[in-house]
């Protein structure tokens, strides 16, 4: 499977996630280097990034956390377990 087409698929793994989340998110799509992944971000404020690795593991950070930051705690191998990706209940 070429990269492209592989990020594809990882972007749609994201899709997946913040779709549990919050079914009206905007996103945007970064790839990362050296075939890390990608980073699908929610582009409204306070929606946080989804980064996605090759093996469809992931790791969401808030808002708050910065792309340098996410991107290190990602790269150090940081993950949401997929079962905390739900939309919050009040």
């Amino acid at each position: 499977m070429n990269g492209s087409r592989n990020n594809e698929q990882l972007v749609t793994v994201a899709e997946r996630y913040f779709a549990q989340l919050d079914p009206d998110a905007e996103l945007r799509s970064i790839p990362l280097e050296d075939g890390a992944g990608v980073c699908v971000v929610h582009t409204t404020r306070g929606g946080g990034t989804i980064y996605v690795a090759p093996d469809e593991s992931a790791l969401f950070v808030g808002s708050a956390m910065d792309f340098d930051a996410g991107l290190a705690a990602f790269l150090a191998g940081t993950r949401t377990p997929p079962e905390k990706f739900v939309r919050p209940t009040s």
